[in-house]
């Protein structure tokens, strides 16, 4: 191991940045390798005749670089990522390279812009005079949209009463009002996966929910754990994503909704059933809602499977009486859903072209996992073959904030599993997002840096100083 010499880059504003900008220069000239030593800092301000105050600014701004490691009681280290660093910033122009929102990918050869602009067209030529789309429009969705998206929706809850859809905008939206609805109707409590969507814990802290986190394995929720937490403790309310969950990716079985169905029944328990992956399923499951319609809310968003522009989604109310109860909700919190982008989107279904668009979009999911695949295939990496993310377990004594933060040392952005802990932290992983990258080259590239963050073999965690 080397230890660094000390020196100050003379053309440096500042002192304490002159040393920084030396142990940068270093390292990029290959000088000082990840994992060589720094001297301690009090030798170093003797070598360079400055004051150790000055010395502690330096090693202080070095950390924040990524630069450099402190391990209490070792001293100061270059960082295992440094290399990987510079590599990726050579590779990516030095843009950061973002893994990190589910956003559907853009197909070769497809713009969903293009497409919307399209289908506008087309709604204007079908009249004579404006379009109807351009006022206001009932809070619940103009009945014409409604009746399109139980056509859309037929797939997975058969036979649905229009007048039991209402027109949110977005997924977030629609689970805001459902359970500000709930809370008004004396529900207190909350069950959800250990790890589960972000904005689920934000809203049921808005409202003043308690939230309890059910155990989950590889197909998701176990409904052993639900029945022994409603044992336990006064459940209201179930919220899960039963198709490709988010973040962990796991499908629940036709077995397991049967089951957690019955015991949902059995507590009396309302059930919030976010579905936005089912377009990428290949094989239809029975819907919550159709195994225990009188206790289910449906949310199916358009954000997942086409584009989170469009902001629209579609609920499904267990009965007339709930759905208008909903529609007070969303007339407080949002008024209606967009008026044109719902347009666009009932043309699609009328046409059949929503299906052409989710297929191609299904199929740039299954080439980008593929690749993900190829590089991760030495991890325990779990994902569904159509998803738009896969779940990434860490190897023992591994953080996900940790590697989180070196992975964004070297521009790719990640979630931790922090991010979606519901009540406790049982693993550590993290969620990586397929769709953003604009291209394989780009994707390929982030994933790459990603996979040597998680071979580096040794970390040492950063010590303030």
């Amino acid at each position: 191991m080397k230890v660094w010499s000390p020196r100050i880059e003379k053309a440096s504003r500042v002192k304490y940045i002159g040393v920084v900008d030396a142990i940068e220069e270093d390292i990029k000239q290959r000088l000082i390798k990840p994992g060589d030593k720094l001297p301690a800092q009090r030798s170093i301000a003797e070598s360079l005749d400055i004051d150790l105050t000055t010395v502690t600014r330096a090693i202080n701004e070095a950390t924040k670089r990524g630069l450099i490691e402190t391990q209490r009681g070792s001293g100061s280290f270059v960082a295992l990522t440094t290399f990987s660093h510079y590599n990726s910033l050579k590779l990516s122009d030095g843009k950061p390279l973002d893994l990190s929102m589910n956003n559907p990918p853009n197909p070769a050869g497809w713009r969903i812009e293009n497409e919307i602009a399209l289908a506008l067209q087309a709604i204007c030529a079908e009249s004579d005079s404006p379009i109807d789309q351009l006022n206001y429009q009932e809070t619940a969705g103009n009945p014409q949209d409604r009746f399109m998206a139980s056509k859309w929706l037929d797939n997975k809850i058969a036979d649905i009463n229009p007048d039991k859809i209402l027109i949110a905008s977005g997924a977030h939206s629609a689970l805001f009002s459902i359970l500000s609805h709930l809370k008004s109707v004396a529900k207190k409590s909350i069950a959800a996966p250990d790890f589960s969507y972000p904005g689920l814990r934000a809203i049921a802290d808005q409202l003043q929910f308690d939230v309890f986190g059910i155990e989950m394995d590889e197909e998701g929720i176990i409904p052993e754990s639900l029945a022994r937490l409603c044992e336990r403790h006064t459940v209201d309310i179930v919220y899960l994503i039963p198709n490709i969950d988010n973040p962990t990716t796991a499908t629940l079985s036709a077995s397991r909704r049967g089951k957690l169905a019955t015991i949902c029944k059995q507590y009396g328990l309302t059930i919030i059933e976010d579905d936005p992956y089912a377009s990428f399923i290949d094989k239809p499951l029975p819907s919550l809602y159709s195994l225990c319609h009188e206790q289910t809310w449906h949310i199916a968003t358009l954000s997942k499977c086409i584009s989170p522009a469009l902001r629209v989604a579609y609920v499904v109310a267990p009965n007339v009486d709930d759905a208008l109860s909903l529609a007070e909700e969303v007339r407080v919190s949002s008024l209606m859903a967009p008026p044109l982008m719902t347009a666009v989107v009932s043309h699609w279904i009328k046409t059949g072209r929503i299906t052409e668009i989710t297929l191609a979009i299904k199929a740039e999911n299954i080439a980008r996992q593929q690749l993900a695949a190829a590089i991760f295939n030495q991890y325990d990496m779990k994902t569904n073959p159509a998803g738009p993310h896969l779940w990434l377990p860490l190897p023992k004594r591994m953080s996900a904030l940790d590697f989180s933060e070196q992975a964004e040392r070297i521009g790719v952005s990640i979630v931790p599993s922090t991010a979606f802990v519901t009540e406790r932290c049982r693993s550590q992983a993290v969620r990586v997002s397929l769709g953003v990258s604009t291209d394989h080259d780009s994707l390929k590239t982030a994933l790459n840096l990603l996979a040597d963050v998680l071979s580096t073999p040794r970390r040492r965690t950063k010590s303030i100083i």
